[in-house]
């Protein structure tokens, strides 16, 4: 007895201090569940059984793994199909390289202590991964962004881009390189520009280097001193014959005053060397020399003139022969446009002849925007022109007040642009606030489902609710019936005694016991045709929630379907839209 006393002693402390320690664990649980966003654990009509699984489902779910696993759970699951359930779950751990080990039957028999360090690895797990989609959503958004949106400081940046680009390119084609020749050294001195047709003109060159030197060119023979004589009987003085050897030569030569006048004394000197006789000789000579001079140029002209006769006659054929190949281009183009103009009778023609239609007028508008586009640069050119050339031209002082003014002009933009900002960033608010007011997909569902969960909640306070009535009138049906049974043998107790002292009454007590055997046959019968009926009607009941509950989970299973094909869907409407932007951005740059 006291081994006894001593055991049903420290007993309930052991299981006291073990189910504090479970409830711990279920608690922390449930908050870890909470705070990784899955508010159908806070719901108080679920077992921990549905809160557990349906959070470690959502978990599982959220790193993008599959269980088939239906989270609308029923009441009073049995046995096997909690551990069916649990299978499954634990099936999908290992996949996911968890750390830590756990059976189905831990599960279904909520083994808090062990379940906890899972159910903390999936929520980590989860919110990495849901952090993970958020970072790429993010990121998709910003180039969605930048693909078809542009922000203003990018477009006055490529405005200012194109500005620069041109000032250099005016810059760089107002200040060409130029090539310049070098200055050769004659032979006889002075300097002489070196020219690719000059190697005819050099012996002139080294003459007239002599001459400025001061030295008498050395006459070989007696023609070159009668070509002098002739050339001084030419009315020139000896600067003109100088100036125009130079010209014909392209030779720039400034002569002194001490140089002049020794040419010119020995010039005087040949001429005076020079007689009469030779002198007509010479320009005899020269007569005639000029005259075959004249029929040469005459015949050299006569043979470009030829030349160039037999150049036109031949662009002349070629024109011709261009001439029939347009005629006969031009008569294919009018079959051809007689074709066309058949051809638009049919509608799909119809709409090749619009579309080309716009495509001209379309290209008609480019080039007026184009010729629009050279008078703006040549406006905007001559703009910077003036204001370089004001730059180059202005004082310090007139820079300042001018830059003063400017500041002045963007301090007021500024402001202004401020006031605006601060407009945009109220309406900005307003709006904002109108959205935020507005639930979202991610809400709505999140109230269908606390509602639906309330009308379970309710469903099922209502069902025990009506079991109790149900119970209730059952047990007040038995009272009545039990009383009437207590009052019926109280009676025959009563009349028992006197029924038995004659025989007439004896018989007409038994005639009356007969007749209330009968009633309440009739009476068993009926309540127990009611109880058939009611048994019926409750099977057929079970079996249209077994119905319903099946309808339920396809419609559970058809539901998620639609949704993955609806992200499909938008997925590649997505990429549909990128191919049509990258599609367009490639046909606008050819």
């Amino acid at each position: 007895m006291a081994t006894k006393n001593i055991f049903s002693k420290h007993l309930p402390n052991v299981e006291k201090r073990e189910d504090e320690e479970q409830k711990r664990k279920e608690l922390d649980i449930i908050d870890t569940l909470v705070g990784a966003g899955y508010y159908r654990a806070h719901i108080q009509g679920l077992s921990s059984f549905d809160k557990i699984v349906g959070g470690m489902t959502w978990c599982i779910e959220a790193c993008d793994y599959d269980v088939n696993v239906d989270l609308l759970f029923h009441e009073n699951l049995t046995i096997g199909q909690k551990i069916a359930l649990t299978e499954k779950i634990v099936g999908v751990l290992p996949r996911m390289k968890c750390p830590f080990l756990i059976e189905p039957h831990q599960i279904q028999g909520l083994d808090f202590i062990n379940i906890f360090p899972v159910v903390q690895w999936l929520v980590k797990r989860s919110v990495e991964n849901r952090s993970k989609k958020a970072d790429t959503l993010r990121k998709l958004a910003a180039t969605q962004f930048q693909n078809h949106f542009t922000l203003d400081s990018d477009r006055e940046l490529q405005r200012m881009r194109v500005k620069q680009l041109a000032n250099l390119q005016a810059i760089e084609s107002k200040y060409l390189p130029k090539r310049l020749f070098k200055l050769r050294k004659a032979a006889g001195g002075g300097w002489v520009p070196v020219h690719p047709k000059d190697a005819a003109g050099q012996e002139t060159a080294v003459a007239i280097g002599a001459l400025e030197d001061g030295m008498e060119p050395e006459l070989e023979d007696e023609e070159e001193e009668e070509d002098a004589s002739v050339s001084t009987e030419q009315e020139l003085n000896f600067d003109v014959l100088f100036k125009n050897i130079a010209k014909e030569h392209n030779i720039s030569v400034q002569l002194t005053e001490a140089d002049r006048s020794t040419l010119t004394k020995t010039y005087d000197d040949i001429k005076q060397n020079l007689s009469s006789e030779a002198i007509e000789h010479v320009s005899e000579r020269n007569r005639i020399k000029a005259q075959l001079a004249l029929k040469f140029a005459l015949e050299k002209k006569l043979e470009l003139t030829l030349n160039e006769c037999d150049q036109l006659k031949s662009t002349v054929l070629e024109e011709e022969q261009q001439l029939k190949e347009e005629s006969n281009r031009k008569e294919i183009l009018e079959e051809e446009i007689t074709n066309l103009d058949n051809l638009e009778i049919t509608e799909a023609n119809q709409k090749i002849l619009d579309n080309v239609k716009a495509l001209v007028l379309k290209n008609e508008r480019m080039k007026k925007q184009e010729t629009q586009f050279k008078e703006n640069c040549k406006k905007e050119l001559a703009e910077l022109q003036q204001k370089i050339d004001k730059a180059e031209t202005s004082t310090p002082d007139e820079d300042m007040l001018e830059l003063q003014r400017q500041l002045d002009m963007e301090l007021e933009r500024l402001k202004s642009l401020r006031l605006q900002l601060a407009k945009k960033n109220r309406s900005y608010v307003a709006i904002k606030r109108q959205l935020d007011t507005v639930p979202d997909r991610t809400e709505l569902a999140q109230y269908q489902r606390r509602f639906l969960e309330l009308y379970n909640q309710v469903s099922a306070k209502h069902r025990e609710t009506k079991q109790f009535y149900t119970l209730y009138n059952t047990l007040d049906d038995t009272k009545l019936y039990l009383e009437k049974e207590l009052s019926l043998l109280n009676s025959i107790y009563d009349n028992y005694a006197n029924a038995m002292q004659t025989p007439h009454s004896r018989e007409q007590f038994v005639q009356q016991f007969e007749t209330i055997v009968e009633g309440i046959r009739a009476t068993k019968a009926k309540l127990k045709n009611k109880c058939d009926d009611e048994r019926a009607k409750r099977d057929g009941l079970n079996a249209q929630l077994l119905c319903l509950m099946e309808q339920q989970r396809k419609y559970a299973t058809t539901v998620k379907q639609l949704t993955m094909e609806c992200q499909r869907n938008e997925a590649l409407m997505q990429h549909l839209k990128v191919l049509k932007a990258n599609q367009a951005s490639t046909q606008q740059q050819q």
